[in-house]
C-alpha cells in the first residue's frame, strides 16, 4: 500500500493535512497511510531551498511513498528552482506551474533519476487563499459583530477564484484576514474555518488546488 508523505512548511498546513486532506481521501475509499511534516528548518515559511530539497530527496527514498509538498507561492526563496526567470510568465498560475515543474526537474537531475511518485504542490499565492473560498465557515465561528463581515463578502465576490487573490505585501490574503478578522490566528482559526467550509467548496472555487488533489487521487488508485 503506498504511503502519501505532504512536506509543508508550517503548522497551519500540517494541521490541514492531518485533519481535513486525509479525511478526504479516507472518505474516498483511500485507505492509504497519509502524513505530513514540516520543513526541518521551517519557521513558518521557506528561508532556504536547499533544506526542501533535502527533506524531498530523503523522504523519496522511503518504501512505497508518494512525495508531494504544500508551499505557498508568496516569497519563496530566490534560490528556489525557476524562480529567477518564473517571472517571464505573465500569468501567477503559469508562473507556479512552472515552478512546479522547475522543482521536479531539480530534484530528478540531483539524483539522475526520475521519480513518477513526486508530486509537487505550491499553493497559490498562500494558504489562506482557502479561507476565501467561502463566507460560510467564518460565519460559523464568528459573530457578525466580530469582524468585517461586509468587506469579507466584497473580497469573496471579487475573487470567485481565491487563487487569484495578489501576492502583494499589504493585499496578500494573510494581510486581508488579518484586517478583516481582528485576532485572526493561521492555525487556530483558519483550520476551523476550512473544516466548515468542507472539501467540495474548497476543490470547487480553487483549480489549482483541484487540480493537484486529483492528481493525488489518481495516483493513490494505481
Amino acid at each position: 500500500m503506498k504511503k502519501l508523505v505532504i512536506i509543508v512548511e508550517g503548522d497551519a498546513e500540517e494541521s490541514f493535512v492531518n485533519n481535513i486532506l486525509s479525511p478526504h481521501f479516507t472518505s474516498l475509499g483511500l485507505y492509504n497511510s497519509i502524513q505530513s511534516f514540516k520543513i526541518k528548518k521551517s519557521n513558518g515559511g521557506i528561508s532556504k531551498y536547499s533544506d526542501v530539497k533535502k527533506d524531498i530527496i530523503n523522504t523519496l527514498y522511503e518504501n512505497d511513498v508518494v512525495v508531494s509538498t504544500m508551499l505557498d507561492f508568496y516569497r519563496l526563496p530566490s534560490s528556489f528552482p525557476g524562480k529567477q526567470d518564473s517571472s517571464t510568465f505573465h500569468a501567477h498560475l503559469q508562473q507556479v506551474e512552472y515552478l512546479e515543474r522547475k522543482l521536479k526537474e531539480d530534484i530528478e537531475s540531483a539524483q539522475q533519476c526520475t521519480f513518477d511518485n513526486l508530486i509537487p504542490y505550491i499553493q497559490l499565492h498562500e494558504f489562506e487563499a482557502l479561507v476565501f473560498s467561502s463566507i460560510n465557515g467564518i460565519d460559523a465561528l464568528f459573530e457578525p459583530s466580530e469582524f468585517k463581515r461586509k468587506d469579507m463578502l466584497q473580497v469573496i465576490h471579487d475573487y470567485p477564484n481565491p487563487e487569484d487573490i495578489n501576492d502583494q505585501p499589504n493585499t496578500s490574503p494573510s494581510v486581508r484576514l488579518i484586517k478583516l478578522i481582528p485576532g485572526y490566528e493561521k492555525v487556530l482559526y483558519g483550520i476551523e474555518i476550512l473544516q466548515q467550509h468542507g472539501m467540495p467548496t474548497l476543490l470547487a472555487r480553487c483549480p489549482h488546488f483541484r487540480a493537484w488533489v486529483t492528481k493525488l487521487e489518481i495516483y493513490l488508485r494505481q
